[in-house]
């Protein structure tokens, strides 16, 4: 029987045969290429990966650098601004109207309060702010939050004996005081929290009492707060400059002093006495009642913080005669020797009677005569001479209608009815300053401008603008808006109001040794249903001292006085009072002593 025998394989289980060599090689030949493939692809990774990373580091350390350097100042540094010292209000002579003092302002610190409700608890009643509103400011991702700005030192006293620690914290900054008190504050105004004008000649001068902001950098700490400690000066604030009024404090309290009087004497509503220099247009004085303290402004009511001085418009009643006059004489329409002949009573178009006071009858008069007498029925007469175009024009042409110009905020321009509009009986009652309404400012400045020769001057009451050190910036010159009138005319003019103070209505405002001219009035105050109220007046008297040299014009206007009174009988003895004092503090010699001094 024959054995078959089983081949194995090569290669298995016994030692390889030359058939093996050729298989192995091929083998080793693959895992090299395949450890070579993989090495290029791990340099090629790398090589992409370090280009990216050097991509990434160009794009942040050069292309986004300033982006990213502002972003970690943002978050390392912060600015604050620094606040400008404000500038000084000072009155003619350099005396302080409003300056500055140091004050603290309190903020709390809300992230590092962990309980609210008993911070505001204990807070609120020395701040005085409810403690509702506190505890709203407390939000726990703010770091700051302002409580009570520019406080007493009694009230920083109070809260640091709270031991709050550094829930709350404490800077010093400047603070508006007005020396004074209610001295002259309707012309002062005042600053509000952040030192801005609000009203009045903080708020006319704003541009050059603020001054400019300076920058500071602060560090912040992990959690983004402030540390006010580290605080480092980049551009220093700048000074606001120092602002000088034509103001004299002393002219300023000898008027309001006669007003306060007046008011309580007369029971009026409110009152005002302006004095102004004629020649230059710079208001010495600017009084009115009832007035505010702008240290305590948050406490008065809303009417009493504006100028009533500039924005309270009212018929000006007899005063306005002397516009009348000034326009019969430059038109031609009247020469001082004709006469009027009246009844005590004239009808004019549109069946309106005009009579003379108190029911007196002036049969024949002169214009003069009219002045002084401060006749109605004259001045109606006059008017018709002169016509409506010829009268209107000079009404215009003295500014009413429009504002005077002067350097504060708020002028009301007045109300005159545009030519068309002068229908009826308007033409005859304007003769007597009914149907228009002025400022007490533009009354004043016509005056002052008959005085002036009949030369129109814009009021101001900016005298110049100083630097810390003193030096003039700005200096204001007095400025002419136009001629009036003639000369001749102005003149005239003045000498009929001598005769009314000499001999007519204006008797109680003479002043020995000193030539006085002026003009009283007496207004009906418009009735809000029509007509006039029969109890009601605004009386006046607007006046020039002295009328030879003219250096004072003088307004004085009381609003509503209970009583019999009269522009002739309550304005003209205060304007009296008020003159007689200013003519001594400015040392005006009277008449002898200034002929013989010449």
């Amino acid at each position: 029987m024959t054995r078959h025998v089983r081949r194995r394989p090569p290669g298995r289980g016994s030692p390889p045969g030359r058939r093996s060599f050729p298989r192995a090689a091929e083998i080793e030949t693959t895992m090299v290429r395949l450890v070579r493939l993989r090495t290029v692809m791990l340099f090629v990774a790398l090589a992409a990966a370090m280009a990216g990373l050097g991509a990434r580091l160009v794009s942040l350390q050069v292309v986004q650098a300033d982006g990213l350097r502002a972003l970690a100042d943002r978050q390392q540094l912060g600015t604050v601004p620094l606040e400008p010292r404000r500038g000084r209000l000072l009155d003619r002579s350099g005396q302080p109207l409003a300056v500055n003092v140091e004050a603290q302002s309190v903020y709390a610190v809300p992230s590092k309060i962990s309980d609210p409700a008993r911070f505001a608890r204990l807070v609120a009643p020395i701040v005085k702010l409810p403690p509702g509103d506190v505890r709203a400011r407390l939000r726990p991702d703010r770091h700051f939050e302002w409580l009570a700005r520019k406080v007493s030192s009694d009230i920083v006293e109070r809260l640091r004996a709270l031991g709050l620690g550094e829930q709350l914290g404490f800077i010093q900054e400047a603070r508006r005081v007005y020396p004074n008190g209610g001295l002259a504050a309707h012309v002062i105004g005042f600053a509000g929290i952040d030192n801005q004008g609000l009203t009045g000649a903080e708020l006319g001068f704003d541009g050059s009492l603020r001054g400019s902001a300076g920058l500071a950098r602060i560090e912040r700490d992990a959690l983004g707060r402030p540390r006010f400690d580290t605080r480092a000066i980049v551009r220093e604030p700048v000074q606001g400059a120092d602002v000088v009024l034509t103001i004299d404090q002393v002219i300023q309290y000898i008027a309001e002093r006669e007003l306060d009087r007046a008011l309580a004497e007369t029971s009026a509503a409110w009152g005002t006495i302006l004095v102004m220099d004629p020649r230059s247009g710079e208001m010495l004085a600017i009084a009115t009642a009832p007035r505010f303290d702008p240290n305590a402004y948050r406490d008065a009511k809303a009417q009493q913080l504006n100028n009533p001085v500039l924005s309270t418009i009212q018929e000006p009643g007899s005063t306005f005669k002397i516009i009348l006059a000034s326009a019969a004489l430059q038109s031609g329409a009247v020469r001082p020797r004709d006469v009027f002949i009246g009844t005590g009573q004239l009808k004019v178009p549109g069946g309106y009677i005009i009579k003379e006071a108190q029911g007196r009858n002036y049969p024949r008069q002169t214009l003069g005569e009219i002045i002084r007498r401060s006749s109605n029925v004259g001045a109606a007469m006059v008017a018709g001479r002169v016509g409506t175009p010829r009268f209107h024009e000079t009404i215009r042409r003295f500014g009413f209608g429009e504002p005077t110009g002067i350097d504060l905020p708020g002028e009301a321009p007045g109300l005159v009815p545009a030519l068309e509009e002068w229908r009826g009986s308007r033409l005859y009652t304007a003769a007597f300053g009914q149907g228009i309404s002025v400022t007490p400012l533009q009354i004043l400045r016509a005056a002052a401008a008959i005085a002036n020769d009949g030369v129109l001057t814009r009021p101001h009451v900016m005298r110049a603008v100083r630097d810390s050190e003193g030096r003039a910036l700005v200096v204001t010159a007095p400025e002419a808006v136009r001629q009036v009138i003639a000369p001749e005319v102005a003149r005239a003019v003045l000498a009929m109001m001598e005769d009314a103070v000499e001999r007519g209505t204006g008797t109680q405002a003479r002043i020995d040794g000193y030539r006085v001219a002026g003009k009283t009035g007496t207004a009906q105050k418009p009735s809000p249903y029509g007509g006039y109220l029969s109890n009601s007046y605004v009386v006046s008297f607007v006046g020039i001292v002295p009328s030879d040299r003219p250096q004072l014009a003088i307004l004085v206007l009381l609003d509503g006085p209970r009583g019999v009174h009269y522009g002739g009988t309550t304005a003209a003895p205060i304007f009296k009072a008020v003159a007689t004092q200013v003519l001594w503090h400015l040392r005006v010699p009277p008449a002898a002593a200034y002929s013989l001094s010449r």
